[in-house]
């Protein structure tokens, strides 16, 4: 049985492509792959996401709905 919960994108911090100082949130795509994207936009879908434990910083991310 699934629930809401699962259906629902998970939202973490991290680091798109090679800028390690901009942190942005990033929906979880999948989790058994990785594939994440950043609210704002950065990055492509070929680009490598790093997963951070530290606070978004990325004004436009900041911005964005996460509902």
């Amino acid at each position: 049985m699934k629930t809401a919960v699962d259906d629902a994108a998970r939202i973490v911090a991290g680091t798109v492509g090679d800028d390690v100082l901009t942190v942005h949130r990033l929906r979880v795509l999948d989790e058994s792959t990785g594939d994440r994207r950043a609210l704002c936009g950065a990055g492509g879908p070929q680009s490598e996401t790093d997963e951070w434990s530290r606070a978004v910083n990325c004004p436009d991310c900041l911005a964005a709905p996460t509902e």
